[in-house]
């Protein structure tokens, strides 16, 4: 019951009038079209910013790529320069030094040093750690020179020492590592722990094989933030510089240096270049990578989607008040359009209206399109036709009311002939004439079905009983005994025919043959879902162009055997026609000086289905 209640009704346009309808329909329509295509160029275009966007950073990628590489291989010179320096290669080459001779050497080594990070204000920090555990190095502020042996530095008990020794001797740059990360002592107040990208190298003095040494040149982080951030083109946007293993070594968002990278998942290792849509907090990003083939770093610039939104919003509003004009034209385009169709559809209506009113014979003027002057065309033939129809009628009726008339008038005649012909009857009785009473008794039993029965139907028992009172006045004509044979089916005999349908046939054998010295064959048989009833006749016969023109008259319909000569073939294949259909009728075959067939076909109609 509730499920009935909570039922909701289909919408129906029923109640709305075919201008609202159309107008509807084409406004639905038009709205489906339009927002299609807006959608359709709303993503489109975010598709090219986010297109142009990745072609633009993939440029600044490629600049900033080549400006790391050229740090790189610029602190490589430098380090080998540095490497080449005479008082560093007796640093390399003494296993074991006084502390006058490292004294010396140290002096001389950190006066090198120090014009260096005064040259290239991008270096933090220079460090040669002996294997021995004897370090020269350190800051331009502070030296962390030891001359303790024995690896009791820091830096000697770090992953990273043991990462370049095993490295040797390929360099090895390393980012996310800090000045404290070298130093064996704790920075001074007044300077600050820098972020550092390292190069790292185990080195021998020239003349050996073996590893003496591992060199460090340390980079300022914040000089390849300056390389790659002035490159950037969203103000609120980031750049980082993340390594192989995920770890940020670099980036415009200090509190994220030497973590791993939130978004590294996403980076996919078997691309050079990509991007991919992510969301830091209720920021939406677009994130676009690019791997550097030489280091293994990977560049990544996380650009707000709302830089390039912004755009595709205010062309959004252009388009949605184009959209809302364009709905409003149509709908008063479609309005004037519609009005000048409907004027000719209501041009229809009033003479509908008119002809139900009783206005029948009015004509409207046609329309202006093609499809509703159809309409009215129709329309124009319908109420004239109307009007005929009535005049038919009319006349039908007055056919009708006369044909009554003489109908009536005319039962007094066989009612008369009828009496007359009992009065015959008695007085050939009285007379002791048998023959004549005999024949008045046929005569009779012919006329009753004639005048007494209207019915176009009656059953083959009784059309037989017809012709043989018919065959009973012949034999009193002729004066003699003719014969005739009857063939019916018991199951047939029931069957429903024409009324005087075969009698025709034997009249025409007893005028135009020799019957008296043949006989009449009457035979009633079954073909398919059709009854055929066939006349023949043993003596006569036609040839075959007398065949042909009797079987062309009465398809024809245009002979006929007059007055004169009975009802005719003609007559009987016309009501046959009529009654069943054209495929039924009268066919006559015949073999000119033996015999003559009239083949009647009508369809099967058992008494039941007649009734």
């Amino acid at each position: 019951m509730i499920a009935k209640r909570l039922r909701i009704r289909p919408f129906r346009l029923s109640g709305f009038s075919l201008k609202g309808q159309l107008i509807l329909s084409f406004l639905a329509v038009t709205m489906l079209v339009l927002s299609i295509s807006w959608y359709y160029s709303y993503t489109k275009m975010m598709d090219i910013f986010e297109t142009r966007t990745q072609e633009t950073t993939l440029s600044q990628f490629r600049q900033i790529e080549m400006n790391t590489l050229t740090l790189l291989h610029e602190v490589d010179k430098l380090s080998k320069t540095f490497l080449m320096e005479g008082k560093v290669q007796t640093f390399l080459q003494s296993d074991k030094l006084s502390n006058l001779e490292f004294i010396s050497l140290e002096r001389d080594i950190m006066e090198r040093i120090n014009q260096y990070l005064t040259t290239y204000n991008y270096l933090d920090s220079i460090y040669i750690f002996a294997e021995n555990g004897t370090v020269i190095g350190g800051t331009l502020t502070q030296s962390q020179s030891t001359a303790d042996m024995g690896r009791s530095y820091p830096f000697y008990s770090s992953a990273l020492y043991e990462q370049v020794k095993a490295s040797f001797p390929q360099s090895v740059w390393r980012g996310g590592t800090t000045t404290l990360d070298f130093m064996r002592s704790s920075i001074p107040d007044g300077l600050t722990n820098a972020r550092l990208i390292s190069s790292l190298r185990g080195v021998r003095w020239i003349g050996g094989s073996q590893m003496s040494a591992e060199l460090v040149f340390n980079v300022n982080e914040r000089y390849f933030n300056s390389s790659y951030g002035s490159l950037q083109s969203s103000p609120n946007g980031s750049m980082h510089i993340v390594d192989g293993i995920g770890k940020v070594i670099s980036s415009t968002i200090e509190n994220t240096i030497n973590g791993l990278y939130q978004f590294n998942d996403e980076l996919a290792p078997e691309k050079a270049f990509g991007s991919f849509s992510a969301s830091r907090g209720e920021t939406h990003e677009q994130i676009i990578y690019y791997r550097m083939k030489e280091t293994g770093w990977i560049l990544v610039n996380e650009v707000p989607t709302e830089l390039y939104s912004k755009d595709i919003k205010l062309i959004g509003r252009f388009t949605a008040a184009v959209f809302l004009l364009s709905l409003i034209l149509i709908v008063v385009i479609a309005s004037l359009w519609m009005n000048r169709i409907m004027k000719s559809l209501q041009q229809l209506i009033k003479g509908m209206k008119n002809v139900g009113r009783g206005n029948i014979g009015m004509t409207l003027p046609q329309a202006s399109n093609r499809e509703i002057g159809q309409l009215i065309e129709q329309f124009n033939n319908m109420s004239t036709g109307i009007l005929e129809l009535i005049n038919q009628n009319e006349e039908t009726e007055r056919t009708k009311r006369q044909l009554e008339i003489e109908a009536l008038q005319s039962q007094i005649n066989p009612h008369f002939l009828y009496n007359t012909l009992n009065t015959v009857k008695w007085m050939a009785a009285i007379a002791k004439a048998p023959n004549i009473m005999e024949c008045m008794t046929s005569l009779g039993n012919m006329l009753r079905p004639i005048y007494y029965d209207p019915s176009p139907l009656w059953s083959i028992q009784e059309e037989i009983q017809f012709v043989q009172n018919y065959i009973n006045i012949m034999n009193f004509r002729y004066g003699e005994e003719m014969k005739f044979e009857f063939d019916v089916p018991e199951r047939l005999i029931h069957c429903q025919t024409l009324r005087f349908m075969i009698q025709p046939s034997i009249e025409n054998a007893l005028i135009h043959g020799e019957m008296h010295k043949g006989v009449i064959h009457i035979s009633v048989k079954e073909h398919g879902h059709d009854l055929l009833v066939v006349v023949r006749d043993t003596c006569g016969g036609m040839p075959p162009d007398k065949v042909e023109q009797v079987n062309r008259n009465i398809q024809s319909q245009l002979g006929g055997d007059g007055s004169s000569k009975g009802i005719g073939l003609n007559n009987v294949n016309k009501r046959i026609r009529l009654h069943f259909g054209e495929r039924y009728g009268i066919e006559v075959q015949s073999m000119e000086g033996v015999e003559t067939q009239v083949l009647m076909t009508i369809p099967v109609i058992y008494s039941s289905a007649a009734s």
